[in-house]
């Protein structure tokens, strides 16, 4: 889920009490661990996650198997 006002993605397994931030969190910004008003996402046949980063204009696509972003 695209978590737009926080910055982040999140993660939330069917019947967890919590979520758990899968990529962004580390407040608004432009590096490369930070989102600026995510609004969307997809993965791809790999499992890779790419996340619409609306204010920082841009597509960035995550390796959510080893948390890094691979740009």
């Amino acid at each position: 889920m695209a978590d737009s006002g926080n910055h982040r993605v999140m993660s939330w397994p069917k019947g967890a009490r919590q979520g758990s931030i899968v990529v962004g969190g580390n407040e608004t910004g432009e590096h490369s661990n930070q989102l600026n008003y995510p609004l969307g996402l997809s993965f791809d046949q790999k499992g890779n996650l790419y996340v619409s980063d609306a204010n920082n204009y841009r597509v960035q696509k995550f390796n959510i198997n080893s948390g890094s972003s691979a740009q």
